[in-house]
């Protein structure tokens, strides 16, 4: 009983870890990265931007790359974590945010396929691809993180707040994206 509440605490501690480094990363490439080579209002220089920032974009799509592995290795920590509270639940859990990841990383392809790349028009278009990938994507790690959130209720030691929190976010994610997916003018 010891060395398995041991081991649990173990695979929390990673996913943990693991989440924080991907919000680090994530807000680079995200956050700071992609707007610099993708700005609002400014479509028309991003092949431009592109050029200007090769070394910039080369970083960010790296980072992308570390947070698709990292939801991967989240995936299993999370499996394991609560296969004991209810191993269909986990086992889908992880299996939704493994194709998430799948979808992200073919997304990324759009990203990387633009190095190199001197046509404006085609960069855009590689662009949206990703935007538009993505978040097909993330309507499938909403549905993980409902799921997430129902794991976390039945499992009796994490917080209440922690649970809702998760069911408020999946929501949202699945919510937002199946605007941006339905209706992309909105977002334009």
């Amino acid at each position: 009983m010891n060395n398995t509440i041991n081991r649990n605490r173990s695979f929390a501690k990673l996913s943990g870890y693991s989440l924080l480094l991907m919000a680090v990363i994530a807000g680079f490439s995200f956050g700071y990265a992609l707007p610099k080579i993708f700005k609002p209002g400014q479509l028309d220089f991003a092949q431009s931007n592109l050029s200007e920032n090769l070394q910039l974009y080369k970083f960010m799509l790296l980072g992308i790359l570390i947070v698709l592995l990292l939801d991967i290795l989240v995936s299993f920590t999370l499996y394991i974590f609560f296969k004991n509270d209810n191993k269909k639940w986990a086992l889908l859990s992880c299996i939704l945010r493994i194709i998430y990841s799948l979808i992200l990383g073919i997304a990324l392809y759009y990203l990387a396929i633009n190095i190199g790349q001197s046509n404006n028009s085609i960069v855009l278009k590689n662009y949206k691809s990703f935007q538009n990938i993505w978040s097909t994507g993330l309507i499938v790690f909403g549905i993980h993180l409902l799921i997430i959130g129902a794991l976390m209720k039945l499992h009796k030691l994490i917080p209440g707040i922690l649970w809702y929190l998760s069911i408020i976010a999946g929501a949202s994610y699945i919510l937002i994206h199946l605007l941006k997916t339905t209706f992309p003018q909105l977002t334009e």
